[in-house]
Order: C-alpha cells, then structure tokens, then sequence
C-alpha cells in the first residue's frame, strides 16, 4: 500500500519502503492531487500552481518534469497494476482506486464535523 506523508516531513512509502521524489515541484505535485483524489485538474492550472512566475511554456514544461519524476518514483500499484496518476492530454488527478493512506485524511477524519 502506498503511504504518503505530508503532514511534518514529506515521506512516501510502498510497502513500508521509501520512494524518492527528490523534486520540490514534484513533492507538491503530489500533495495536491492526492489531497484531491477524484478531482481532475486541469493541466494549466496546475502548472501555474506549480510555476506562478514562469511563462506559460516555462510552467507547462516544470509541470511535464514533475508528473514525470512523479511517475517515475511511485511505479505502478504493485497488486492491480494500476497507475497513481490519471491524466491525459487536458487534465491530471491521482487515481482513488488505487489503495493509500494519507496521513493529513486521518487527521481530517478525525475533526469534528462543522
């Protein structure tokens, strides 16, 4: 199972090993879109989250290099073979059918409701 930790220092684990994502962009990358499982994001969006000061060419490219090095650094589900990450040529999100825990949901779930 995939553990992700945001909450303190960055850490994501398979398995109980460590996955290295040694990117700034691509640690928040991931924090966002797995803070919103479910929901696709737009690709523009997201690279002037991720590049606010950049042109739009310079902000897609940080964006590319992220979703890669994110890719790259989680693999695929090891027991269904799934991807982390949907996206195609319009949008991103994290795939919530894969299994993974989310430190920061648990805190969440824990709150009393409003």
């Amino acid at each position: 199972m995939l553990e992700i930790r945001l909450l303190g220092q960055f850490d994501v684990r398979r398995n109980g090993e460590s996955l290295a994502i040694p990117s700034r962009p691509a640690q928040s990358l991931l924090a966002y879109l797995v803070l919103n499982p479910c929901v696709n994001h737009r690709r523009e969006q997201l690279a002037g989250l991720l590049a606010p000061d950049s042109s739009e060419a310079s902000a897609r490219a940080v964006l590319r290099h992220a979703l890669w090095r994110v890719r790259k650094s989680l693999g695929r589900d090891p027991a269904g073979g799934a991807d982390y990450l949907i996206s195609d040529e319009i949008s991103v999100c994290f795939n919530p059918s894969v299994p993974f825990w989310l430190d920061a949901a648990v805190v969440a779930a824990r709150l009393p409701p409003d």
